[in-house]
């Protein structure tokens, strides 16, 4: 009678095991949810650690990047690790070898310099860790180790805000135009200047030398300042390379309209990211167009990449973001809607 309970018991067990394997299949000879299987059959980032390396988290834009990033992540069941280089690019190399020698499951690198961060992406590579780039490319010998890039053509963006100044002003205006950009040495502000000089060299513009405000929106007003010190009303077009250094020179270009030193509305004002201010900015005639470029459709898009190489997948290199001009045409829409 032992012999016979101990035989059932067995019996039962193997048919028990028979069965949960029959659910784990998914009819292909693979365990669901890819080579993870199990509970990694949503894809999830459950036990997997993100680390992310911002070269500035205080700018707003990046500032989103980094906390919707955390959000999603958290929201995965993954753990989120993040460091802030606070532009100084030397720190984004030491802080991400700090990712890599912690053994995190996927790095993201946010600025920076270029062949710093290939160099960056290799030794990832080497130690196991797929590398994701937000927003920002390395250097061409360094994308064989970048699984993606998550964010917008950022020159081709201002390439086709310097098109939209030609066509609301005609290619041969001759128009004084003012650049105010960022952060020089960073790439995101080098393709964007780079894509906004594309565009004018169709033109025969007067297109003075861009100023660098960095992050600062009173350095932004102050550089505007000495334009229209220096130009006065022969100023036709400001092209800023970020809504809040932008701002900052429409404040400028307020002052002096009030105190009578421009005239008021003969200055057409560009710019991108797509902040609250800037937007109520259209609304008021103040600013021609800004370009919203999400930042949480970045995190978002990084995240998205990062579960499917983790469950085994490929992505795409280029992983573009989509991008959403606002202008006097459809401004009413997007009122109160920026990320900050």
């Amino acid at each position: 009678m032992k012999k016979f309970s101990k035989l059932l018991a067995l019996l039962l067990a193997a048919a028990m095991l028979c069965a949960l394997a029959a659910c784990g299949g998914n009819g292909g000879g693979q365990p669901a949810g890819g080579s993870d299987g199990g509970n990694q059959s949503s894809n999830g980032l459950d036990g997997k650690t993100i680390g992310y390396v911002t070269i500035n988290s205080a700018s707003p834009w990046s500032g989103v990047i980094d906390t919707k990033l955390g959000e999603f992540v958290k929201a995965e069941g993954g753990t989120y690790r993040n460091l802030d280089a606070q532009t100084d690019v030397a720190k984004v190399a030491e802080y991400c070898q700090q990712m890599i020698d912690a053994a995190v499951d996927a790095l993201v690198i946010f600025g920076g310099d270029p062949a710093a961060n290939s160099q960056i992406a290799k030794d990832a590579d080497a130690a196991g860790i797929p590398v994701f780039m937000a927003g920002l490319d390395v250097t061409e010998e360094g994308r064989e180790y970048v699984k993606s890039v998550v964010g917008p053509d950022q020159e081709k963006m201002t390439y086709d805000i310097g098109q939209r100044v030609i066509e609301d002003n005609g290619a041969d205006a001759g128009c004084l135009t003012v650049i105010i950009s960022g952060v020089p040495f960073l790439d995101d502000y080098k393709q964007r200047d780079a894509g906004f000089a594309r565009a004018m060299a169709e033109t025969n513009y007067d297109v003075k030398e861009t100023v660098y405000a960095f992050s600062s929106r009173t350095d932004a007003k102050s550089y505007m300042e000495q334009f229209i010190q220096t130009y006065g009303n022969d100023i036709d077009i400001v092209m800023g390379m970020d809504d809040d250094l932008t701002m900052g020179a429409i404040q400028a270009i307020d002052e002096a309209v009030s105190a009578g030193t421009l005239e008021a509305g003969k200055i057409k004002v560009y710019s991108l990211i797509g902040q609250n201010d800037a937007i109520q900015a259209v609304k008021d005639g103040k600013l021609q167009m800004t370009v919203m470029n999400r930042a949480e459709d970045i995190s978002a898009g990084l995240v998205e990449d990062i579960k499917t190489v983790l469950g085994g997948g490929e992505v795409e290199y280029n992983h573009y973001t989509n991008l959403t001009t606002i202008d006097a045409s459809n401004v009413d829409d997007y009122l109160g809607k920026g990320e900050f």
